[in-house]
């Protein structure tokens, strides 16, 4: 504990002290902002409505979901049957030149007047 003589105070430091006023601006103008933000809250509280449900528009938005949902599958099956429809006549065309092929190579007789290609001599 440190001993102070009351006879004696020990010495004042001005410089750490500014000078004092009695400025209440400041407060003022906190309260202004606080008093203005508070009302604002309120009315924002209490300006909220919930918007009615209108049965009429919920059915038209059903019906409209309903409507994509059934075009969005038909034009995948449309896809899938066009692309196995493709598919199908390729493979179709394949078998048609395969068994043309193999029925040109059954019935290669030769035409009358058709001479056979000269063979070379042995060597």
């Amino acid at each position: 504990m440190t001993y102070t003589d009351p006879q004696n105070p020990p010495p004042v430091d001005n410089r750490s002290v500014g000078p004092r006023s009695s400025n209440a601006t400041p407060w003022v103008v906190a309260a202004v902002v606080a008093v203005v933000a508070i009302i604002a809250v309120a009315f924002m509280v209490t300006s909220q409505t919930v918007p009615e449900q209108d049965d009429v528009a919920v059915a038209q938005a059903r019906d409209l979901g309903r409507a994509e949902g059934a075009l969005a599958g038909a034009q995948s099956t449309l896809t899938v049957a066009r692309d196995a429809a493709s598919e199908a006549a390729a493979r179709a065309a394949a078998d048609r030149a395969a068994r043309s092929a193999s029925d040109a190579a059954t019935s290669a007789t030769p035409l009358p007047g058709d001479t056979p290609p000269p063979q070379d001599p042995p060597m």
